[in-house]
């Protein structure tokens, strides 16, 4: 649930945050059309990811061979995890379900200053603007990707390619039965 979760995340944000304006409205997607996708998308995705992390760390506390192996890396992970998606859940909540704040269109603003971070050149005026909670998020997931190297994360760059050809593991019992 998780990681299905996080695939949604994931490429929300890739499509919310890379993908032009202009470049949906050339394929005929109009401002509605995908303000709804990206809420119902966003928040489905998001819930996915919140409860599947809660699964997650359900087993890793009742688990004893997976909570012996818990470091304290593990632990701080998780609780900035929970911040980003909390917040991320939040500002769809909030911004679009809810109105809370007035209107703020991130495709104008964050997604601008995302697109000029990753050109080395922010417009930090544009983030400025930008309600706290989208702030807030921002910091917590740059928070994270400098924790990522040093956590369990850095799983999501080894592809489990080898899985899809190796033979199948036969497991024995040592019982004598």
């Amino acid at each position: 649930l998780f990681h299905f979760g996080m695939l949604g995340v994931v490429g929300g944000h890739v499509i919310g945050l890379l993908v032009p304006r202009s470049w949906t409205e050339a394929i005929g997607v109009d401002d509605h059309l995908y303000h709804l996708v990206a809420v119902i998308g966003g928040l489905i995705a998001g819930a996915m990811a919140l409860v599947g992390m809660a699964i997650l760390i359900y087993r890793r506390r009742t688990v004893g061979p997976v909570f012996s192996a818990t470091t304290v890396m593990d632990k701080v992970m998780y609780l900035v995890l929970a911040v980003v998606i909390s917040l991320g859940l939040w500002n769809t909540v909030a911004g679009s379900v809810m109105n809370l704040g007035g209107e703020y269109n991130y495709r104008e603003g964050v997604s601008v200053w995302y697109r000029s971070f990753l050109a080395f050149q922010p417009d930090a005026a544009l983030m400025a603007r930008a309600p706290i909670g989208f702030r807030l998020h921002a910091l917590a997931a740059f928070t994270l990707f400098a924790l990522w190297p040093f956590t369990r994360l850095v799983h999501v760059f080894s592809a489990p390619v080898g899985y899809l050809t190796r033979p199948y593991i036969v497991y024995r019992s040592r019982d004598e039965r």
